[in-house]
């Protein structure tokens, strides 16, 4: 049978920028629900997907999580193809803060532009500079999230609700840049046995109602595993058929869904990134959305909400998509792409970033 590696290898293209759009439209998708209903009585996310799978999961947290194996996938394979220390953290830091720092910009501006109650419990706007400054450097949004904030809207006090994520990712860029510098990497067992003993913990959490968001740390930590041992995994469209099943079984039986979700649910995304190619994804990989597409989606669909008329889902889901992806091209073209260019010693496409077939043979002489 095909190992993933050998699929890799073998594929001069692969799907798995479009698989980030599309996955940045599903969360705009599942946001459109409480920022134009709200959240219901015990706080439940209206999301379809999350009433389905029994309060589980939404869409969004579904695509999160996507995201993270993804990026734990990717990023260890950035490590490992780096040339040095600062070589990978400088590739971090330009992938993360630019397009941060042009969001929270664009969500303060559309604050204080729109949100009159805002301006007058923000106190100093030196103060309030300061603290937003602060949030820059920390990925943060404290500074955009206060009294005040679309005050009127079903959810109130959060110009860019979507960011929160955004220092969680950082953190597992740092740790893996931590496990790199004490040579982890080339003890791909011990970190196969630490991945383990996170998932089985998560698991536990989850079977007792605590922490779910600890999952997006196990994503990850999925992924990058999958790196690591793609030599031995095999590739098989009969085993990604199979975890699809498992899926769609757990997801009537809470938490069955989010325990099984990093192994399966990776495997299927692992599946869907290096099979058959996908519509656009010759497109996409000149064209990286998804980023953009994440940081705008929530104030735009903020700024929608704040019209009575407007508040239905699927209204607000079908006005903010284009806006958001415009948002998002203007971003990609005018901060991320060019801070891109600037990562020392790679071209402007680079395999990490707009990935496409990338070497497993690093991969295939770790012990």
């Amino acid at each position: 049978m095909t190992s993933l590696g050998t699929q890799i290898t073998n594929r001069p293209h692969n799907n798995l920028n479009i698989i980030r759009l599309l996955l940045a439209w599903l969360v705009i998708f599942s946001h459109s629900f409480p920022l134009a209903l709200g959240n219901g009585p015990a706080g439940e996310d209206p999301d379809p997907f999350n009433r389905w799978t029994h309060l589980q999961v939404s869409f969004g947290t579904m695509a999160v999580n996507c995201f993270f194996f993804i990026s734990g996938f990717l990023i260890t394979a950035s490590w490992l193809h780096s040339k040095s220390l600062p070589d990978y953290f400088l590739k971090r830091v330009l992938r993360i803060y630019p397009g941060f720092i042009a969001a929270m910009g664009f969500s303060a501006a559309l604050v204080w532009a729109v949100c009159p109650e805002f301006r007058t419990a923000a106190g100093r706007p030196a103060d309030w500079l300061w603290q937003w400054m602060r949030d820059l450097l920390l990925l943060n949004a404290n500074s955009i999230s206060q009294p005040g904030v679309f005050a009127g809207n079903p959810v109130p006090q959060a110009a860019n609700g979507s960011l929160w994520t955004i220092s969680i990712e950082f953190s597992c860029y740092f740790s893996v840049l931590i496990l790199g510098v004490v040579g982890l990497f080339k003890r791909r067992r011990w970190l196969l046995v630490m991945a383990v003993a996170g998932y089985v913990s998560c698991a536990l959490k989850l079977f007792h109602g605590n922490n779910r968001y600890d999952q997006f740390f196990i994503c990850f930590a999925a992924g990058a595993v999958a790196w690591l041992w793609q030599d031995k995994l095999p590739f098989s469209r009969w085993l990604a058929g199979g975890c699809l099943v498992v899926l769609l079984a757990a997801s009537r039986f809470a938490p069955w869904f989010s325990v099984v979700f990093p192994v399966a649910g990776g495997y299927c995304l692992l599946w869907l990134g290096y099979g058959p190619r996908l519509w656009f994804s010759s497109w996409a990989e000149k064209t990286d959305l998804s980023y953009g597409t994440y940081l705008y989606a929530f104030p735009v669909q903020q700024l929608l909400a704040t019209a009575v008329a407007l508040r239905h889902p699927w209204m607000i889901f079908m006005l903010a998509s284009p806006i958001t992806l415009s948002c998002a091209w203007l971003n990609w073209n005018l901060v991320e792409q060019p801070f891109l260019a600037m990562k020392r010693g790679r071209p402007k496409n680079s395999l990490i970033d707009h990935p496409v077939a990338l070497d497993a043979a690093i991969v295939l002489r770790t012990p």
